[in-house]
């Protein structure tokens, strides 16, 4: 079998199957692109010729891409994906050995979340303008995202059946094809009841789909298209940040607990299977506790005399 062929077959895998997020199968495709070039630049074109890779070739290959300005991060990722092809390759039986079982990823800093201010959540979510069509969904995504703290992919995918209005809460599907119970604001429940009632009286005949948020030709909103508008809105604002979707989640949760949540409750509501994911958030809140100290005590040596 070709390698190319047992690539897509992988991929087809993890988007289907696994339910990987379209974000990761698309990375993923291109970390292998790059692999299965450089596999063909060597002359090795078949999966059973996979065997003969030595752990030292791998460690080459990974070399090279440093020298091309492969970043910690990306590396990781890349390598992500080749143990991933592997183990798919083995399970097939279209190899016998394993040359990215033994990997060494390199260390990398995990940055803090960047969370935006509560004032500047507040610009965003007044932004759109609710006197047209597009302006109404935007305003409901924003305060469905920011409200509940969901992935991009998450708002994205949501269905009419997945939210129970008169209790403010919302059945999501996340990361693993986990489910979660996400509380909604009564604001998110408003602004989603007046989007749909608009889209209704304007667009009859999308009144039977499914998905909540749809685009422009009456079909289910793409992740790219939800990160556009942000950015437009940004643009709008004339605000000097780069805000990307994500940001309203992290921002979710850093609100939640500067203003004394629970971590563990916020585990929940984000869907994080380890509290280890979650409590990257409290180092904000730490931040910002600090912050306040060396401003207001008297002692602290950065208060203004």
């Amino acid at each position: 079998m070709l390698i190319s062929t047992l690539v897509d077959d992988f991929l087809t895998v993890i988007e289907k199957e696994k339910r990987m997020s379209e974000h990761t199968v698309r990375a993923y495709r291109n970390d292998l692109t790059v692999f299965c070039d450089w596999l063909a630049e060597n002359g090795i074109f078949d999966a059973i010729e996979l065997d003969s890779l030595s752990h030292a070739k791998i460690r080459s290959y990974w070399a090279k891409r440093r020298t091309e300005g492969l970043c910690a991060l990306s590396m990781r990722r890349g390598q992500s994906a080749l143990r991933g092809f592997f183990k798919y390759a083995m399970r097939r039986k279209e190899i016998t050995k394993n040359a990215a079982e033994t990997m060494e990823s390199p260390k990398t800093r995990r940055g803090l979340p960047k969370a935006l201010s509560e004032n500047i959540t507040e610009t965003f979510l007044n932004a759109p303008d609710k006197s047209t069509l597009m302006g109404l969904r935007d305003r409901a995504i924003l305060e469905t995202i920011y409200g509940s703290g969901l992935r991009v992919s998450e708002a994205s995918n949501l269905t009419y059946d997945n939210v129970d209005f008169s209790n403010q809460i919302a059945r999501i599907t996340g990361k693993g094809n986990k489910t979660r119970l996400a509380p909604m604001t009564p604001s998110s429940c408003e602004a989603i009841r007046s989007y749909l009632e608009a889209r209704n009286n304007k667009l009859p005949e999308l009144k039977d789909v499914k998905h909540i948020f749809l685009n422009k030709a009456g079909t289910q909103l793409s992740t790219r298209s939800i990160g556009r508008m942000i950015n437009k809105y940004t643009l709008q604002s004339a605000l000097m940040l780069h805000v990307t979707p994500h940001q309203f989640r992290h921002s979710f949760a850093t609100h939640l607990l500067n203003n004394g949540a629970d971590i563990r409750a916020v585990q929940e509501m984000l869907g994080h299977a380890n509290l280890s994911t979650t409590q990257i958030y409290t180092q904000i809140s730490k931040e910002k506790l600090m912050q306040t100290y060396q401003l207001c005590h008297p002692r602290s040596g950065h208060k203004d005399l």
